[in-house]
């Protein structure tokens, strides 16, 4: 995976969104884009094990463009997180590996690409109310 900078005044994170296709009305795919000096990188579980970019099973870096949507619309910024946060956050991403869900992947209940944005949240103590449509926000607080 690719080290993440999180001493770097620049640090931020997004936390984006997207539709999905044919469902983007009920379901909506979460992902995080940490900006640093090495540039902008994407953080998301994906369906699919080593679709490209680097990864451990389903959690991908880079993946896909840090702005791209996922097929059902384009993307938006859902928070920004700049300082202790955003530092935080990159933190967790930078253990990515750590995810318990690594290797498995449901897009009902979960886990899937918004349990991992929760877990991100958890560990990072980051306090953020996914919406309703991220299907599977809940799965990782169910588990514990």
């Amino acid at each position: 995976m690719h080290p993440i900078s999180v001493l770097m005044s620049s640090l931020k994170v997004e936390l984006k969104y997207a539709p999905l296709p044919w469902i983007g009305v009920l379901a909506w795919h979460y992902w995080f884009v940490v900006s640093d000096e090495t540039g902008r990188h994407r953080w998301e579980v994906w369906q699919t094990k080593n679709a490209g970019g680097s990864c451990i099973g389903h959690v991908h870096l880079d993946l896909k463009h840090p702005d791209a949507g996922v097929g059902g619309g384009p993307s938006r910024v859902a928070i920004e997180w700049n300082g202790e946060p955003a530092r935080r956050i990159a933190e967790i991403l930078a253990k990515a590996q750590t995810y318990p869900f690594c290797q498995r992947y449901r897009l009902w209940p979960g886990p899937n690409s918004n349990s991992f944005v929760a877990w991100v949240l958890h560990q990072a103590g980051v306090e953020y109310a996914l919406d309703p449509r991220g299907i599977g926000r809940s799965y990782f607080a169910a588990k514990q």
